[in-house]
């Protein structure tokens, strides 16, 4: 076998050791696909209790699901989305939307979701370890892609999505496609570790 083909297995190699990785979303139900019967409308939508929603949980409202293509707002990923402005359990309470999962403290992970609005101006609170951001959202043709970073402190952390504007009213923030994975060396880290892999092995093989 040449130098040239030893080089590319490793970094074949390499790379399937690190893709799974660096791809799998640790969040459940990340862009609300459960098979729930959403009774509401024709099927249009749907609320639940927070214990019968895969992954996701609320301390002050059910969870409200759509269907993608309910009053002409198509879901970004898959066929259904959420609105964190939901159907409410407390009036008076800010509505909010959060799930728990597992981390490795001082480690960097990479958050993203998209987010659209569904009557004028809204505004919502995203909140994940050492990440807290106030997103102004107010454009209710198209959804827009978040992308932001954080370091977890602990072996479990909490992402919250916050409603501000509207606070307590029943209307406004879709939420669709959220995703955190773990942050994944450079395209030229992972280059480096397959060619030190490679020469790894041909130094064995002139050895032996």
């Amino acid at each position: 076998m040449s130098k040239i083909r030893r080089i590319g297995t490793a970094l074949g190699l390499a790379a399937l050791v690190v893709s799974p990785f660096a791809s799998a979303n640790l969040l459940e139900n990340g862009s609300f696909e459960q098979a729930l019967t959403l009774n509401q409308d024709g099927g249009g939508w749907g609320y639940f209790d927070p214990s019968d929603v895969d992954g996701w949980s609320s301390d002050t409202n059910d969870i409200e699901i759509w269907n993608s293509g309910y009053n002409d707002v198509d879901a970004q990923d898959g066929t259904r989305f959420a609105e964190l402005n939901a159907h409410p359990n407390t009036t008076g309470s800010a509505f909010t939307l959060f799930q728990d999962f597992d981390t490795v403290a001082n480690e960097n992970y990479h958050l993203t979701f998209a987010y659209r609005a569904r009557v004028g101006q809204e505004s919502f609170n995203v909140t994940v370890a050492d990440l807290d951001m106030d997103i102004i959202n107010f454009d209710t043709g198209v959804w827009t892609l978040f992308s932001g970073m954080f370091t977890a402190s602990s072996e479990s952390t909490r992402l919250m999505f916050t409603s501000i504007n509207p606070d307590t009213e029943t209307l406004g923030n879709f939420l669709d496609n959220v995703s955190v994975v773990a942050k994944v060396p450079e395209p030229g880290t992972l280059a480096l570790l397959g060619l030190g892999l490679a020469g790894l092995g041909i130094a064995r093989r002139r050895k032996s």
